[in-house]
């Protein structure tokens, strides 16, 4: 039974420094709470060596009033000869005498016992105040550790390979969507549109040369009547040399 117990405490025990291992501030809490509970016992103990010394300086006051009194006593009655009277009287005072001299003593120990006890407790309120602003510092550096690991967690289970991966995925698939999409429109032509199609394209194409042979007649590259030639619908490669020797040859034929 004894090494069921033993085992039953070494397990809490390990179980209880994980936990104060994983949350330090339960051990903060708990180091406050015991300086508080300490300075809540040296401030009982300080008002209760305080109230004793308080009811011994009341003692001593009484002891010394009845002094007072008792030797008054003493005196009227040593005047008026009753001497038997006043010797009692006296015996009286000087019992009040020694009483108030015990009293002192234990007043003056009292003293001294409430004075440790205050400086013990103004010190032990001191290691309070100084462990709970301690406890804010520790808790703020605490609380700034714990975000600065929870932000290097996140960091690090950031995959920035899988993103790339599924990024290029996306790409890929986007493109090859838009390259099925063109195939469709191509098989859903008809001949017709196709032959239409590629009449534009060579009109566009014809057009094109057209613009490109007036730069070059503006440019000096290439002759003017080369360009009227094509405009009459013969080739610039067939046009004579001489325009106007040919016309005056035509000119010498016999008419019919």
């Amino acid at each position: 039974m004894g090494r069921f117990t033993r085992a039953i405490r070494g397990f809490f025990g390990r179980f209880l420094s994980g936990v104060e291992q994983r949350n330090p501030e339960i051990l903060l809490e708990n180091a406050v709470q015991d300086e508080l509970d300490n300075l809540k016992k040296l401030q009982v103990a300080a008002a209760r060596t305080m109230a004793y010394e308080k009811m011994l300086a009341s003692d001593a006051a009484s002891k010394q009033k009845t002094i007072t009194i008792k030797e008054r006593q003493a005196r009227e009655l040593a005047a008026r000869g009753q001497r038997e009277a006043a010797v009692q009287v006296v015996q009286q005072k000087q019992e009040a005498q020694s009483g108030l001299a015990e009293i002192e003593g234990r007043l003056e120990e009292a003293r001294n016992n409430s004075q440790q006890m205050e400086e013990a407790f103004r010190e032990q309120e001191r290691r309070y105040n100084d462990l709970v602003r301690e406890r804010a510092s520790l808790m703020e550096e605490h609380q700034r550790a714990r975000a600065m690991r929870a932000a290097n967690e996140a960091r690090a289970n950031i995959s920035l390979s899988d993103s790339s991966r599924d990024l290029d995925k996306a790409r890929q698939a986007i493109r090859q969507a838009s390259y099925e999409a063109e195939a469709v429109g191509e098989l859903g032509m008809s001949e017709t549109d196709r032959q239409i199609a590629a009449t534009e394209i060579d009109i566009k194409r014809l057009d094109a040369e057209k613009e490109l042979e007036e730069m070059e007649i503006q440019m000096g590259l290439r002759p003017a009547a080369s360009l009227e030639a094509e405009t009459d619908g013969i080739p610039a490669d067939e046009v004579p040399e001489d325009r106007d020797a040919a016309d005056e040859e035509e000119g010498e034929q016999p008419r019919g």
